[in-house]
This record gives structure tokens, C-alpha cells and sequence, in this order.
């Protein structure tokens, strides 16, 4: 990676070590909260007698409010201090998970979840945001490579970890879980004396766009999950005449507003757009899996759910140990070529678990392919991050990092979606193997989406400093 030393310094502060300590305890209280409910799925369906389209909500509710308020959650880091807002974020945590643990019934657990991702929006984006205004930038891959990996190995443990809690007794243990972790974050924040590089610009929240975002992803949420059920009739029309002309007041909101949800024109770059694709398909790919192979296990082959978790998590062990390899090579040889040969790799193992799909298919063979998609996404992760981080000006970091989390998990939201749509048939009946099979199709077609988005983004950094930054309305095509 090319680049000036002292590009994004903020004066004397924590050594690396302890910037990513702070990033990756903060970052794993998310994919954890997400993959641990994966395995508890079936049982909390079974506990509050839902369908399948309901009990995605428990899982679509909270993927939208990571989505909305990740951008935010960076932009007020920007302003208001990454250290700061990574406390609140945690104390917020805190409360809704003790919230979720005593949840009397489907709604609270529901309301009590999606208030935990509203905080733990925060964490992610201010923790990597520290990486690219107090770090040197020559190292960038190599800490969003080890930060990958971290979260990996958080989102690999969440299966075993949610397989362990049922097989105490009942998921509420899940959320217990959270508190050690929680306090040692904040622990930590108690030693850290940061001078940060902040964003002079003060601005409010646009409340009216949020709400529309909030309605658009909702409303694409609530037609995904209803496909089964709808089918192509006037209803399902009406439905999507009715998100069309959301996302046209959204769009025309974003237009118009001097505070965006996002910060919108960070696509002006092109690989800061081929990034953040990358990001979205591949998060896709990886959460519609997650998601999918617990039920599979469940409905088709009616084996343990002890399975769906060593699966799951020997797939995302992969992820983990490719993450911290495919950045510290990317720093060498460039972003381009690792999320290519990530997003092939990735795009071989889904093939794969289409053709190998079966009743009786044998779990080493499911393994093989989870572990194809495991290496795959992990060799490309760091990369693609650092990518996107580097297409941005560093005031922006903050801003930069929350918008690419942001399509993570818009990505997430549509594999949530498509999964409860096409296995819901208006019951709580089990799914049959044909419709797995419309799943594992998705999985190819996005992560091909990926090999093809990986190719516009730059190989080396060509970042502007900060002393020659364009002006307010343009932005740096980093890289070449």
C-alpha cells in the first residue's frame, strides 16, 4: 500500500496493539448477537409458535437498525469522539441484552434485539474508524486483516456458543453471555487517552430521511419474506408500487438534504463503490448460509442442532483464519487481486453446495463446501474493508467505515429476506429440499456478483491528503 506516514496521525496516543484490542471487543458484540440466535431459530419458532417469515423478523429487525444506524453511529464518532460514542454504545448494549434475557414474549424479544442493534451500530464503525486516523497507513490491511478475523472468529463461536445456551436449557442464556464482554469493554475505554482527528462540521439527523430509509428497508424486508405466500398477484404488485415510491422520497430526500442518512457521495468513487458491493454480496452469501443451514439440518435431514453449529462454525473459523493472511497480503500485492481470488474462491465452494445438496448429502461434504465459502470470504474481507477506507478522505473514516457496514449489512437484510420469503408457506411446516435449493442458487449468483464488483477497485492507496483535499462537493478515485 502506498501512502504518507503521517496521513491521518493525531498526535501521540495508544500503540496498535491496544487500537485493535478496543476495535475488535467492540466489533464482535454484533456478529456474535447475530450467528448465536441462528442455531436458537427453530426453538424460539417452537416456543412463540411462529411461522418462518415471523421468526425472521427476530433476525430481519435487527439486521435493519444495524443498516440504518451504522452510517449515523460513524458520522457522530466523526463529531463527537470515536472513544465517547463506543461508551455509549456499550451501556447501551448492556441494558438490551438483560432486556432480551427476561423478554416475556415475542415482541418484547423482538423490541429489546433491534434496541441492542441500534446501539451496537456504534461499535463497529468507530472501532475501524481509529485504524485509519491514528494508524500507520502501511499497515491498514494487515489490522483490518487481524480485525476480520476477530469478527469471524466472533461470528464462528456465535454457532457453538448458541448450541451450548439451548443445550443448557433455553436460548435466554444467549444473552447472557454479552455482559463479561461488555464490561471488559469498558474497562478498557477507562484506559485510553486518544487525541482524535474529528470533523470540524456540526450537523442535526435528518430525522425525515432516516424514517424513509427505515420504511424502505422495511417494506423490501416484509415483500421478501412474503414471496412464498403472495406469489405475483395484484397484492404483491401493490406492495412493490408502494416501496418504489419510498425509495423515490428517499432518493429525492438524500438529493435534497444538507444531512444525508449517508455520506451518499463517497460513491463517487469507483472503488470505493466496487468495495462496498464486494462487501454487500459477499455478507449475503455469508448470512443467507448461516441462516439457511440450520433449517436445512432441521427440516430435511432432522439431525441435531448441535450439527448446524460445528458446520457453521468450522465454516466461520475459515473466515477467521483467511481475514488476518488475505490483509497482510493485500498490503503487499493490492486490494484488487485478493478480493478477486477471495470472491472465486467463495463463488467455487457455493457451486458446490448446490450441486451437493441433498436429504442424505453426508456432513463432511457440507463441511467441504462451507469451508470453500470460509476461505474465500476471509481472504477477501481485509482487503475490501481497507479499499473502502481508502477511497475516503480520513475526516470521513468514520462516515466511510459506517457506510460499507452499512451495505454489510443491507446484504445481511436481503439474505434474511429472500431465506424467510422462500421458505415460508404460510405455516410453521417444515421446508422441503427444492426450496433449499432456490436458497444455494442465490448464494452462487451473489457471490459471482462479487468476483465481478472486485475488479474496480484500486490495487495500491493513492489517498489525498488532507492539506490538498478536493472541495466539499467532490471526492478522491483512490487508488490505481
Amino acid at each position: 500500500m502506498r501512502g504518507s506516514s503521517s496521513d491521518g496521525q493525531a498526535g501521540r496516543g495508544p500503540g496498535v496493539g491496544i487500537l485493535l484490542v478496543l476495535a475488535a471487543l467492540g466489533g464482535i458484540i454484533a456478529p456474535l448477537n447475530s450467528t448465536m440466535i441462528a442455531v436458537a431459530l427453530p426453538d424460539i419458532r417452537s416456543e412463540f409458535h411462529l411461522s418462518h417469515a415471523a421468526a425472521g423478523w427476530l433476525i430481519s429487525s435487527y439486521l435493519i437498525a444495524m443498516a440504518i444506524v451504522q452510517p449515523l453511529g460513524g458520522r457522530i464518532g466523526d463529531q463527537a469522539g470515536r472513544v465517547r460514542v463506543l461508551r455509549w454504545g456499550l451501556a447501551g448494549c448492556l441494558a438490551c441484552s438483560i432486556g432480551a434475557m427476561v423478554a416475556l414474549n415475542f415482541t418484547m424479544l423482538v423490541a429489546f434485539r433491534t434496541a441492542q442493534a441500534i446501539f451496537a451500530a456504534a461499535l463497529i464503525p468507530n472501532g475501524v474508524a481509529l485504524f485509519r486516523t491514528a494508524a500507520p497507513p502501511d499497515q491498514l490491511g494487515r489490522l483490518n486483516g487481524i480485525n476480520g478475523a476477530v469478527l469471524s472468529a466472533a461470528a464462528a463461536a456465535g454457532p457453538l456458543l448458541g448450541a451450548a445456551a439451548l443445550a443448557m436449557g433455553s436460548w435466554r442464556v444467549i444473552f447472557v453471555l454479552n455482559l463479561p464482554l461488555v464490561a471488559a469493554n469498558l474497562a478498557l475505554l477507562r484506559q485510553i487517552n486518544l487525541e482524535e482527528v474529528k470533523d470540524p462540521r456540526r450537523s442535526g439527523i435528518d430525522w425525515a430521511g432516516i424514517g424513509l430509509f427505515i420504511a424502505l428497508l422495511v417494506g423490501i424486508t416484509f415483500q421478501l419474506s412474503n414471496l412464498r405466500d403472495t406469489g405475483l398477484g395484484p397484492r404483491t404488485w401493490a406492495g412493490w408500487g408502494v416501496v418504489a415510491f419510498v425509495a423515490a422520497a428517499f432518493v429525492m430526500r438524500q438529493r435534497t438534504t444538507t444531512r444525508p442518512a449517508a455520506e451518499w457521495r463517497l460513491f463517487a468513487s469507483r472503488s470505493f463503490t466496487g468495495a462496498t458491493i464486494w462487501i454487500l454480496c459477499t455478507n449475503l452469501t455469508m448470512y443467507t448460509t448461516l441462516l439457511m443451514i440450520p433449517f436445512f439440518i432441521d427440516d430435511v435431514q432432522r439431525k441435531s442442532v448441535q450439527l448446524s453449529g460445528l458446520l457453521l462454525g468450522a465454516m466461520s473459523v475459515l473466515v477467521a483464519a483467511a481475514s488476518p493472511v488475505g490483509g497482510r497480503l493485500s498490503d503487499r500485492y493490492g486490494r484488487r487481486l485478493l478480493m478477486v481470488a477471495g470472491a472465486a474462491i467463495a463463488f467455487s465452494g457455493a457451486i458446490g453446495l448446490m450441486m451437493a445438496l441433498r436429504a442424505d448429502t453426508p456432513a463432511w461434504l457440507l463441511a467441504s463446501c462451507l469451508a470453500a465459502l470460509g476461505v474465500g470470504l476471509g481472504l477477501g474481507t481485509g482487503p475490501a474493508v481497507s479499499a473502502a477506507l481508502e477511497a475516503a478522505p480520513v475526516r470521513l473514516a468514520g462516515a466511510a467505515s459506517g457506510t460499507s457496514s452499512m451495505m454489510r449489512y443491507m446484504g445481511s437484510i436481503a439474505g434474511a429476506g429472500v431465506l424467510a420469503g422462500v421458505l415460508s408457506n404460510g405455516s410453521n411446516t417444515a421446508a422441503d429440499i427444492g426450496t433449499f435449493r432456490i436458497v444455494t442458487s442465490v448464494i452462487v449468483v451473489t457471490a459471482g456478483v462479487a468476483c465481478l464488483a472486485a475488479f474496480t477497485v484500486h490495487r495500491f492507496d493513492a489517498t489525498v491528503p488532507e492539506a490538498v483535499e478536493p472541495r466539499a462537493d467532490t471526492l478522491p478515485v483512490g487508488g490505481r
